[in-house]
This record gives structure tokens, sequence and C-alpha cells, in this order.
């Protein structure tokens, strides 16, 4: 018999985010652990073949735009019925330095980021069941912001606000922030100035900013469902903030 603190069997989980990454990660062990995915991302050609491969369905969609966001739940929601679970794993992370910036990028970063996610939650709201969970990937470094990601951070440091919002004025939902480390096995560099880069990498190391050895993208995945879990399992809590963090080797 499964452990009730670590079964997902048949919820209805909506996966943000899962063209790559930890989002295509947790989809796949969403459907070993026996939920029902449906996948949704930007990159809908990276999805077809996945979705088709957890008997899930695949849904384009570019965050950025709310009408697109309310498209693709009420579609899933039809399906489902309810929604058990939504994870909200997309990001966009343009690496540039500060002063290098402009007005766009700025906009765009807050638009996926944290408005996204925002308008995912208020689209997905009337359609989640009664012990449902809304869980958001943050990042560990707000407050501690590297070099050369500063939309990145702040759109991440607005995303946490907006989600302490949700809980002040929805205190009844489950809504899980997670923030997540340094994980190997994503995309976060894709698309990025190498020279960039590599002169950010030195100025990371030099401020101690590098991690010995990452989160396995996989682990990462089943911890974030094992939270949808524990949370199901138990209504009267919610795991609020929840930090993944690299588990460095002791060397023994």
């Amino acid at each position: 018999m499964s452990d009730r603190h670590s079964n997902i069997e048949g919820a209805r989980m909506l996966v943000i985010g899962a063209s790559s990454g930890i989002g295509h990660a947790l989809a796949r062990a969403a459907r070993t652990r026996g939920a029902r995915v449906a996948l949704a991302a930007r990159r809908v050609e990276l999805l077809s073949g996945l979705a088709e491969e957890l008997d899930g369905s695949a849904h384009e969609l570019d965050v950025s735009d709310p009408r697109a966001i309310e498209r693709v739940v009420d579609e899933v929601a039809t399906t489902f019925g309810q929604l058990d679970a939504v994870v909200f794993t997309s990001a966009v992370v343009p690496f540039a330095l500060i002063e290098e910036t402009d007005v766009t990028t700025w906009l765009h970063a807050y638009a996926v980021n944290a408005v996204g996610a925002s308008h995912a939650l208020r689209a997905a709201l009337p359609h989640l069941a009664d012990d449902a969970v809304v869980l958001v990937a943050s990042s560990h470094d707000v407050g501690r912001p590297r070099a050369g990601v500063a939309a990145y951070h702040a759109s991440k440091a607005a995303l946490d606000e907006i989600l302490r919002s949700w809980r002040a004025e929805h205190p009844e939902l489950a809504v899980i922030r997670v923030s997540v480390g340094p994980t190997d096995g994503t995309e976060i560099l894709r698309g990025a100035d190498r020279d960039l880069l590599a002169d950010l990498y030195r100025a990371w190391a030099q401020e101690g900013q590098i991690p010995a050895k990452m989160s396995a993208v996989n682990d990462v995945a089943n911890a974030m469902l094992s939270l949808i879990a524990m949370s199901r399992a138990n209504p009267t809590v919610v795991s609020d903030i929840v930090h993944l963090a690299p588990r460095l080797s002791t060397g023994r």
C-alpha cells in the first residue's frame, strides 16, 4: 500500500513549463507516480511527444499572454473536471548587466516570472478541488542577487511578494512557494551569450556564488511532487515556503 504522504495517484495535474528542466522532469515523475497530467509550455513541439508518452495532453502556452493562460486552464479543467494540482515552473532568465537591461527585457521578465504565475493561479481558482495544491517555483537567490541577472532576480522577488498576498487573501488555499537552488539538467543558460557568461562565472566565483555541486533535476522534481502529496494528505497544514538546496557531499 502506498504511503498517503507520498501518494499522488489519480491526481489531476496541470504542469506549466513542462517542455524542459524541472517541469519536464516533474511531469514524467508525476505520471510514473500515477497522476494524470496536462502539459503546457511555449515550445509545444517539445511537448507533443512527451504528452503522448505520458498519456496526457499538450497545450501551447506563452505565460506572458493572460488570454492564453485562461484558454489553457479552461481546456484542462474541462477535460479533468477539476484540478488537484497546478505546478508553475515557467521562467525567463535574461543574462545582461543591469545597465544594459532594456525596458522590454524588464517587462517581459515580470510578465513571465511574476504576473504570469499569478494569473495562472487566478485562472485556476474556480477549478481547484477542495484539497488542491498550487506549487510555484521561485529562486533561492531572492535577496542575494548575482551579477548579470537583475531582471530575473527582481521578478522572482516580485513573485514571492505576490504569493504572500495570495496566502494573505486566500488562507484556505494550499499555495506553496518552492525556492529552488542550483539544479543540474535545466536549460537556464539556453541562448545566453557565452562571453558574457564567462565574465559572470568569474564574478560569481569571486563572490562564492557557485556551489560545489548542484541538485539533480529528478530529485528536485520528486521532492516537489512529495510536497503536493503531503499537502493533500494533511489538509489543515500548508508548507508555505520550502527551500530546496543542493546537499553537498562530505567526501566520506
